[in-house]
């Protein structure tokens, strides 16, 4: 069925370049702007039957798009015309004046994109659908933080470390769960047991000793070298400024290492389906590494005390939060001991526009 207007959106200031948005494979003209920028347009409606309609509105809108669940949200609306009638034939002009978001800034990455248009919505009813025209928009630039969004989710500086060092926790509580569980079934019975229930036995005592080993197994490489501590001058940052920090090793045995280093990372991350058909992605789009020792043998008495500065790109994306769709800046040290687990500490970052 045909709709019942056609609307027209033009944009007076800024003027609309030609071109294609990141993530738009068409060529159609779209608007580059900085975060709360002012645009100066006209919606005109032509009406071809009689309509009528509960709002008339401009807005900015956002929505993601890539391996992860679609999310969407709004940054700014301006109503045009509330409840009426329009007669066939007729023609109404709006001007409008809107102030651009503060963000998420655009994002055109591998897996995850975030995409602005400037919409123009007509409200018919609950029972007919909408009537919408827009202009894909380009939000770029470096606003204050003060009102800078970098999406509708915080991101969880503590659970996000958790799941980037591995659940050691949780594979401890789990492991223990099963022995405990494995123990019971066999004293319950006597541990007179026929073959299917030493089995039931063997699998719960064994699959929770490997469990349990996997989350100490975590923690080897850092008890080995004494406890490390990572200071950080920040980690609140903005793209092309610099982060300091400082590692310090004091192991109580003389402890060889292959390698330290610490590595600045960004990564996507996003959720696909829900509940049991969900499935998690994440790809690094971004790494740079820093060397801080190699072939090193560290004597208890001296330790290791190590320093840097990062700097981190002028063209790095902010950190983006949404639901099942993120984009997320680390700072990760990696220690590699001879005979040991690996030492791996990483810090999260919020990396502003």
């Amino acid at each position: 069925m045909a709709d019942p207007v056609r609307l027209t959106l033009s944009i007076h200031e800024p003027a609309t370049p030609g071109g294609a948005p990141p993530g738009s494979s068409a060529e159609v003209p779209f608007l580059v702007l900085e975060p709360g920028q002012t645009v100066k347009g006209r919606v005109t409606v032509d009406v071809l039957e009689e309509v009528e309609f509960r709002e008339a509105q401009v807005r900015f809108i956002w929505h993601t798009e890539g391996k992860g669940n679609r999310v969407a949200g709004e940054g700014g609306t301006e109503t045009l015309a509330r409840g009426g009638k329009w007669l066939a034939g007729t023609s109404h002009g709006f001007s409008f004046e809107i102030t651009s978001p503060w963000g998420p800034l655009s994002y055109g990455g591998k897996i995850l994109k975030v995409l602005w248009a400037l919409e123009v919505r007509l409200d018919r009813s609950l029972l007919r659908p909408d009537v919408m025209e827009s202009i894909p928009v380009l939000l770029q630039g470096t606003p204050d933080p003060e009102h800078a969004s970098l999406g509708p989710v915080p991101q969880e500086k503590i659970r996000l470390e958790a799941v980037k060092k591995g659940r050691v926790g949780s594979w401890i509580a789990v492991g223990s769960v099963f022995l405990l569980m494995g123990v019971f079934y066999g004293a319950a019975r006597g541990w007179e047991l026929q073959a299917a229930g030493r089995t039931i036995v063997f699998l719960l005592i064994g699959g929770g000793l490997f469990i349990t080993l996997k989350g100490f197994w975590g923690r080897l490489g850092r008890g080995k070298l004494g406890e490390p501590t990572v200071h950080l001058s920040t980690t609140e940052v903005r793209r092309g400024e610099e982060i300091r920090f400082s590692v310090s090793l004091r192991p109580e045995q003389r402890t060889e290492l292959r390698s330290l280093e610490v590595i600045l990372e960004c990564e996507e991350r996003v959720v696909h389906g829900h509940g049991q058909y969900r499935s998690r992605h994440k790809r690094t789009v971004f790494e740079q590494r820093l060397s801080l020792a190699k072939d090193l043998v560290v004597e208890p008495h001296r330790g290791l005390q190590k320093k840097g500065t990062l700097t981190l790109p002028l063209d790095a994306s902010p950190s983006f939060g949404a639901p099942h769709n993120q984009v997320i800046w680390w700072l990760r040290f990696r220690g590699d001991i001879v005979g040991w687990p690996d030492w791996k500490e990483p810090v999260l970052l919020t990396v502003w526009p």
